[in-house]
This record gives C-alpha cells, structure tokens and sequence, in this order.
C-alpha cells in the first residue's frame, strides 16, 4: 500500500470505508483465472481454454511422433507441428493474461469512481456542490 492509500483510508468515514473494503480487495491468481469465465467474455474464454487443450494435446502428439520416428523428413514435419502447437498454447496464455490484466483495470476504476461518488456526497453534504 502506498501513502496515498493511507491518506485516503483515513479521510474516509466507517461505512465509506466499509464500501470501499469491499471492492478494495485484491483477488489471488485462482480466483481471476475463474472470473474469466463469468461476465461477457465468458464463452470466448472457454473457447479459448477448449483450444488451449486442444493445441496442448496436438502439441503432446506430435511430440511423441517426433521422438518415435526414423525419418529425417518426418521429423521436421513432426518437429514443426509441434513447434506450431507450442506457439499457439503461448499465444492463447498470452491472451487470457491480458484479459485478467483488463479485469484488473476495470476493478481498480469502478474503485475509483466509488471513490469519486463518496466525495461527491460528502461535498453535497458539506453544500460544496
């Protein structure tokens, strides 16, 4: 946490402070790979996940082909199946990241704007506005 956080936290009354608790917390590695798959994007993620499992078994075969075959050209055939697969499982990873980083994102602005909505009664209260 930084001072800014303390700041705040301290200029905040106890039920605005409870509001703010409640989105305030952060969620662990699990629980944003499960809320992937709640909200909008839902059934594109599992979609992504099917591929992702999908590509990891095609990868897993061509592998054991690769391992089990006598054939130069064969080999590289297999050898860049696999590399193909691989490529497809990072860049699937890669994209499910970036969707918990929105999420991430998306959390710490709706924090933000129940900050704002907090100040803005409180200004209202105080006949600022």
């Amino acid at each position: 946490m930084t001072d800014i956080d303390e700041e705040i936290r301290k200029a905040l009354s106890g039920a605005e402070l409870e509001k703010l608790k409640a989105v305030a917390d952060e969620p662990g590695l699990f629980a944003m790979i499960f809320g992937l798959f709640r909200g909008k994007m839902r059934f594109w993620n599992i979609y992504g996940m099917f591929l992702v499992f999908t590509a990891l078994g095609f990868a897993l075969w061509t592998g054991w082909n690769f391992l089990h075959t006598d054939d130069a050209h064969m080999m590289a055939l297999w050898g860049a199946g696999m590399g193909v697969s691989i490529f497809f499982v990072a860049m699937l990873k890669l994209w499910f990241w970036m969707e918990m980083n929105k999420n991430m994102v998306v959390r710490e602005v709706k924090r933000l704007e129940l900050q704002l909505a907090v100040l803005s009664s409180a200004l209202r209260e105080k006949g600022a506005l």
